[in-house]
């Protein structure tokens, strides 16, 4: 199976929130899995389907979308936590484009594209 390289204990460890689940009977890496995390007025909402690598991230302020991202088939997503509190879940959409998200102090996204070979 070829699942993402971030595991289910580690996205609870990143988020810190239960996942809410598309269907309560599905295994982890089948199962759309939706983690939802609020800081001040900025909301984020990610879900991953691990077996398949399909993502969404949605970016909120007051109620409104400032960025979304939904990307299916991605080439993995990854678990990073270099330094106490300073954690960091990366998502490797294609060989060009990197999205990082950071949670602490604040929610941070970085879209990151690299020029063509």
């Amino acid at each position: 199976m070829n699942v993402i390289s971030a595991a289910e204990d580690e996205l609870l460890q990143f988020f810190k929130v239960d996942p809410q689940r598309c269907d309560a009977n599905v295994p982890w890496p089948y199962n759309e899995c939706r983690y939802e995390v609020q800081r001040g007025d900025f909301a984020l909402s990610f879900a991953v389907v691990p077996a398949s690598r399909d993502v969404r991230v949605r970016l909120q302020y007051g109620g409104a979308t400032i960025y979304e991202l939904t990307a299916t088939g991605v080439e993995d997503v990854s678990y990073h936590a270099d330094k106490p509190h300073q954690e960091a879940l990366e998502i490797m959409v294609n060989a060009r484009d990197r999205l990082w998200l950071r949670l602490n102090p604040s929610i941070e996204i970085i879209h990151e594209v690299q020029e063509g070979t």
